[in-house]
């Protein structure tokens, strides 16, 4: 992953551009992360969508995942999410679809593939500044320290 900017590592957006010469701000926000979770069932699913191996899918799960963190003022698309409702009644999301609220442009048709590892880039340093170089499970473990006066 990239080095993060100063204003990276405060979460600010990162901008990208899209096939219709538009550039949009891509963020990750507790909704788009949310967003995700719902579209890839848990978080060791989405783990499991950024699969830098080359051996899985690919350009489907980019969009998913730069699509959600382009939901708001900011990136400016709106989700629009299908379910699939089994015999049982469980509801599962099957899919999200982003359009601009703009002009209700698909995401995937203004995602331009000369800019696959640009997006790729900064999907992942987004992500990273999402969740902090110093949060909760970042960190290394802590160190025990006797109290003093106690043994």
């Amino acid at each position: 992953m990239s080095d993060l900017t100063p204003a990276q590592a405060l979460g600010q957006p990162i901008t990208i551009p899209l096939a219709d010469g538009t550039d949009v701000d891509l963020r990750y926000t507790f909704r788009s992360l949310a967003l995700l979770e719902q579209r890839f069932g848990s978080v060791a699913g989405i783990q499991t969508a950024i699969d830098q191996t080359g051996n899985g899918a690919a350009f489907g799960p980019l969009m998913d995942l730069l699509g959600a963190g382009l939901v708001g003022p900011g990136g400016g698309f709106t989700p629009h999410v299908r379910h699939r409702v089994d015999a049982a009644g469980a509801r599962t999301v099957e899919e999200i679809l982003y359009r601009r609220s703009s002009d209700g442009h698909d995401l995937g048709d203004l995602l331009a593939p000369q800019h696959i590892h640009e997006y790729a880039t900064a999907m992942q340093t987004s992500l990273t500044a999402a969740f902090g170089a110093g949060s909760s499970g970042n960190d290394a473990s802590p160190e025990t320290t006797a109290s003093p006066g106690l043994t």
